[in-house]
């Protein structure tokens, strides 16, 4: 005979059932109008997904339905198996999120060995061919111990790619200045020049108030251009650190949602001030939550709002932007050249990534898995889909020209090295 209490803990285990099943339900179908909307990429971020008992049949499921996977993740769950799991379902690349060395880390996390698991992940990872970046968030209290930390993860670790992460905006934490910004990113030159290490200020960040010298380590971000946060329940963020959605996938056409009035003023810079809106070395403002997690779309914290700006000021502002430019391309520019990869046609060219198309306007917007998207005419499109390693220069030649015959080999040519 079932005693009482065992009954009730019965119903309570069915019930955290259906709230499981009736979630991943939910999220299955996000994934079938992302798939249907076009999307190419989808990268699963936190909270921890790891700790959902469904994540694997949903990684499946994306797999399945062709898209990029990437992920965020604190590792604490990610074993040997796991990380095989995730290569054998096409994840390439990932995110761990680490706080700081071993004592630092699991203070922050509250769980001892957080530290040494979230480690012993980055290995799993690496041998089963993903590659880990580790993101870094400085903040008052640990902003002096950035470059110890790059460098003990580096040659303990054999860790090579970091993404230091802004503080958002938070009444936990204290706001970092603009000098700790700088100094910062003086950090990162060092770390990058002597360790050889790849360092990025991921979120993005105001040119106009960072020397020349660092811009080469400053992210973009494209939220609510390129990409955006969908929850399990389907509401669109333009950015994950907002608190405002902009719509729902499931119950709204991601073409409606995607050109809603909110986001066509975001992108057609109404937030910004004059001298962002001219500005010649253009990074979009800086962040758009800088100020705070509760404003919709707002200029970075370190310049001005619109209505604070002249266009005296603004004026002034781009003509000193120009000239830092022009200085920037003078100085920097052979160094670019003597660091960026020359690519070269050989007689079987091979893209050397997979890429997802979808055709746009009058041509295709084509997503380069690590790399990016890219617009491309119906030709090159062509060129494209017989780039597979196993047709010669000569046989691309004469398949493209089945459908374009006045196309030339030297034409074939030039979009080759544009795509290789």
């Amino acid at each position: 005979m079932m005693q009482i209490q065992e009954i009730k803990d019965l119903t309570k285990v069915q019930k955290g059932e259906s709230l499981m099943l009736s979630r991943k339900k939910r999220i299955l179908e996000v994934l079938d109008k992302l798939a249907l909307a076009g999307v190419f990429e989808i990268r699963l971020f936190g909270g921890e997904f790891t700790v959902f008992k469904s994540w694997r049949e949903i990684l499946e499921y994306a797999h399945e339905r062709g898209f990029f996977i990437s992920f965020v993740s604190n590792g604490y769950l990610i074993d040997a198996e796991t990380a095989k799991f995730l290569a054998d379902h096409g994840v390439k690349d990932c995110t761990i999120s680490i706080h700081g060395k071993s004592d630092i880390h699991d203070l922050v996390v509250k769980k001892v060995g957080s530290f040494d698991r979230a480690m012993n992940a980055i290995k799993y990872l690496k041998s089963a061919g993903v590659s880990p970046t580790v993101a870094y968030t400085p903040n008052i209290s640990n902003i002096n111990e950035l470059e110890e930390f790059i460098r003990h993860l580096c040659e303990d670790y054999g860790v090579t790619s970091f993404s230091i992460s802004r503080l958002f905006s938070d009444n936990r934490y204290e706001h970092l200045s603009l000098e700790d910004y700088h100094y910062l990113l003086e950090v990162i030159h060092k770390c990058h020049m002597t360790l050889g290490v790849d360092v990025l200020l991921a979120d993005s960040f105001p040119r106009c108030q960072v020397p020349m010298k660092f811009w080469r380590y400053l992210g973009y971000c494209s939220q609510g251009v390129a990409f955006a946060q969908v929850d399990f329940n389907g509401n669109i963020k333009h950015c994950s650190a907002t608190a405002h959605s902009v719509g729902n996938v499931v119950t709204d056409e991601m073409s409606t949602v995607w050109s809603n009035n909110q986001l066509v003023n975001f992108r057609n810079l109404e937030h910004l001030p004059k001298s962002c809106k001219i500005c010649p070395i253009f990074c979009g403002g800086g962040c758009t939550v800088s100020r705070g997690v509760n404003q919709k779309f707002s200029p970075d914290e370190f310049i001005p709002w619109p209505k604070d700006e002249g266009w005296v000021n603004a004026l002034l502002k781009t003509a000193y932007n120009r000239m830092r430019k022009s200085l920037h391309r003078l100085v920097f520019w052979e160094q670019y050249k003597r660091t960026k990869k020359v690519s070269t046609v050989g007689e079987y060219p091979l893209v050397p990534m997979r890429y997802r198309s979808r055709p746009e306007g009058n041509g295709f917007l084509v997503m380069f898995e690590g790399v990016g998207t890219k617009m491309l005419t119906p030709i090159a499109f062509k060129v494209l889909q017989n780039v597979t390693g196993v047709n010669s220069l000569s046989k691309i030649g004469d398949l493209v020209r089945e459908d374009y015959p006045k196309v030339s080999d030297e034409t074939i040519k030039v979009i080759l090295e544009d795509l290789l």
